[in-house]
């Protein structure tokens, strides 16, 4: 038996946003389980590769996560052979950098997960795409300018 959507969840818009969500996080999940990725790992290593030298600390506030789920994060990226840590400003910061690996990864990762998000996008034209992206930077710059 199908389950009805009250037409309450289909006017809220964090709802509509959770839905289009789920969408595209289990299609960037199957586009990044064959590299060893998740979408979460995969944002670090853009992060890394657009700051290198970058601290933990930084990169865990980018990522929206505490420090003991950032070192996580990169310990698990730097025994993948993706990220590795350097001298850091001081005695009590690494610097973190792509190896060659990292950046090959973000390099065979970042064609198929485009094409994937085409597809999942081309139920809107090139216009309303526009759009949307204009909308949700809108919304994502309110959140920005909170924390």
């Amino acid at each position: 038996m199908r389950v009805k959507r009250p037409a309450e969840l289909e006017r809220l818009l964090g709802y509509q946003i959770q839905m289009v969500h789920l969408d595209f996080d289990s299609n960037a999940r199957d586009v990044l389980a064959p590299f060893g990725l998740t979408p979460v790992r995969f944002t670090a290593l853009l992060l890394i590769d657009a700051n290198p030298g970058c601290d933990q600390t930084a990169l865990g506030r980018a990522l929206s996560v505490n420090r003991s789920s950032a070192m996580k994060l990169v310990n698990g990226l730097e025994q993948a052979g993706l990220v590795e840590r350097r001298a850091g400003r001081d005695l009590r910061t690494n610097a973190l950098h792509l190896t060659d690996e990292g950046v090959a990864a973000i390099a065979a990762v970042r064609e198929r997960l485009t094409e994937s998000e085409t597809r999942l996008a081309s139920r809107l034209d090139a216009h309303e795409q526009e759009v949307l992206q204009s909308l949700l930077a809108k919304l994502q710059r309110r959140r920005a300018a909170r924390g």
